[in-house]
């Protein structure tokens, strides 16, 4: 077995040098391995795609959501494994495997874990691994990677609260098992997995190997009644609040948004200029390293 990993010396929370953790643990196991550090947006699906065509057998992102997602675009379909060690802020796809948060236990567990076919989801034709979302959480996603400064979950918070306060639903439809809905939600997202990072489990019947995504539809309400339903984002009992949101299962959706809207794939945010967001489900798209 050979292992390419791919560093994003920028991602969310840093865990001391992990280039060095790394050499510790796959020099002591004796096996091939290569470490290249990303320098900028894209470039982690560039390193990704040498790995490949390098031979290498489990091509490994060490970051974020952001770099897991651009490092896999190069993998789906192919024989290659992907490993993670997450260092990001949300850790979305890591919680949804059960991997630990621990950079030295997820190396070390590269070397033991078996192998696992998960789905992915394609939106306009870029991939992404746990959701897809148009709304507060595409808005707070732009403005969480267009600040300057820190990473973390901390000021993904602060975003969040701030656009909670600003942001106004537009009016939206959604075509998806021969049927028209159309809503002006706080959150349309569309996952892969059920939830979205740090901890929040926006959909928790959504699997990673099932064949579907789920569409969970967020309605604006007040600041107290989301303020009491925001401990059961966490602890998995969000349907348990029919008032505030509604869940849809299909294996493709199709968005009819205004143009220009913003949407984001696993947190990197885009921008729709067609108005036209089409959404697929890519079933046993990849493998995986995780311990179940």
């Amino acid at each position: 077995m050979s292992y390419f990993f791919i560093i994003n010396p920028n991602a969310g929370k840093k865990r001391g040098n992990i280039a060095e953790l790394i050499k510790d643990v796959f020099f002591a196991g004796k096996k091939r391995y290569e470490i290249e550090f990303t320098k900028a947006r894209g470039h982690a699906r560039e390193l990704a795609a040498k790995a490949v065509i390098q031979g290498f057998s489990n091509v490994v992102a060490v970051g974020g959501d952001g770099t897991i997602r651009e490092t896999a675009s190069a993998l789906v379909g192919k024989s290659q494994i992907l490993g993670i060690i997450p260092c990001g802020s949300g850790n979305g796809l890591a919680r949804n495997l059960y991997l630990p948060l621990d950079a030295g236990a997820c190396a070390r567990g590269l070397l033991e874990w078996p192998e696992r076919v998960i789905d992915a989801g394609l939106a306009n034709g870029e991939l992404f691994l746990c959701s897809a979302g148009v709304g507060l959480d595409a808005e707070v996603a732009r403005d969480f990677n267009a600040r300057k400064g820190g990473r973390g979950i901390l000021p993904y918070i602060y975003h969040g609260a701030l656009q909670f306060f600003k942001y106004r639903p537009v009016a939206m439809a959604a075509f998806f098992n021969s049927k028209r809905l159309e809503f002006e939600p706080l959150v349309a997202a569309v996952l892969n997995g059920r939830q979205y990072g740090g901890g929040a489990q926006i959909a928790p019947d959504a699997y990673l190997d099932d064949g579907l995504l789920d569409l969970a539809i967020v309605k604006k309400a007040g600041f107290l009644k989301t303020l009491a339903a925001l401990p059961d984002l966490f602890n998995g009992a969000l349907a348990s609040h029919p008032e505030l949101i509604s869940y849809f299962k299909s294996p493709a959706f199709e968005f009819h948004l205004r143009k220009g809207t913003a949407y984001h794939l696993d947190g990197e945010d885009f921008i729709c200029d067609s108005g036209l967001l089409k959404i697929t489900v890519l079933p046993k798209a990849l493998k995986v390293k995780a311990p179940r």
